[in-house]
């Protein structure tokens, strides 16, 4: 992660160094007034800087501390394929344990890892990030694992896997307008919010050498993803932020998607 940070300016300018400084960047972040900020906690993963879970709590409760506004806890993103998937659920039950009614979104949790966790979230009021990997039977196979669990709809958010341009985004664009579709339809299980991480989209090799398209990259996947059924988009630049506003700004409900 911090190598990514060091080779990208576009990121780098407008926060300086407190982008090393997770607490202080939430500080900055609250100021832009997102709807809710997501505290990637990847930092626990053996691929990166392989970080004590005790560590990484410690994180999250200082984070609490720092804001008032809804906090989205995620850990390792990609468990589908090649991390470490119970290293990801040892640190989610935890952090659905020690913050008990902190009402967290935390996640994400598969079909294959999820049963410790949704019990932790369920019993301590927090909300679910399930993550599919880009098939519509896949994602409402796990919301009825997890509503066999107790958990209703409405306290699971769909992950289907963010494609990047170019990388496959339009398998997850039609993946989520097929759950829309299978939603008006009358599935129950299909109609739990959605978010869109265009912040995954920008750990892409090919713009190493030119870091400055990489806002207007993430924006353009975001406004694919909104325009595709997301509730929530997740952004990484603050360039972003103010692009996909002003987007917003232009249509009849005025902007009102969570960022």
């Amino acid at each position: 992660m911090y190598d990514y940070l060091d080779q990208h300016p576009t990121l780098t300018k407008p926060l300086g160094d407190i982008i090393m400084d997770p607490v202080e960047w939430v500080r900055v972040v609250d100021k832009l007034n997102p709807d809710i900020i997501n505290l990637n906690v990847r930092s626990i993963s053996p691929l990166t800087l392989n970080k004590e879970i005790k560590d990484a709590l410690r994180l999250v409760e200082d984070v609490l501390q720092t804001t008032n506004r809804p906090i989205m806890v995620t850990g390792i993103m990609d468990p589908i394929h090649s991390e470490d998937p119970s290293r990801n659920t040892e640190f989610l039950k935890l952090a659905a344990e020690s913050f008990k009614g902190e009402r967290l979104l935390i996640g994400p949790i598969t079909s294959e890892a999820y049963e410790t966790v949704a019990e932790a979230a369920l019993a301590n009021d927090h909300i679910l990030l399930a993550k599919t990997n880009m098939d519509v039977n896949q994602a409402i196979r796990l919301n009825e694992l997890l509503s066999s669990k107790g958990i209703s709809t409405d306290r699971i958010v769909m992950d289907v896997t963010t494609g990047a341009l170019g990388y496959g985004i339009e398998y997850t664009l039609s993946t989520m307008e097929r759950l829309r579709l299978r939603a008006l339809q009358g599935d129950r299980m299909a109609g739990s919010p959605m978010v869109f991480f265009a912040s995954e989209n920008v750990f892409i090799v090919e713009f190493k050498e030119d870091p400055s398209k990489l806002p207007l990259y993430e924006t353009t996947a975001a406004v694919a993803g909104l325009m595709s059924g997301a509730d929530m988009v997740s952004l990484f630049y603050v360039e972003s932020l103010h692009m996909i506003r002003s987007f917003l700004g232009e249509f009849p409900w005025g902007g009102d998607r969570n960022l």
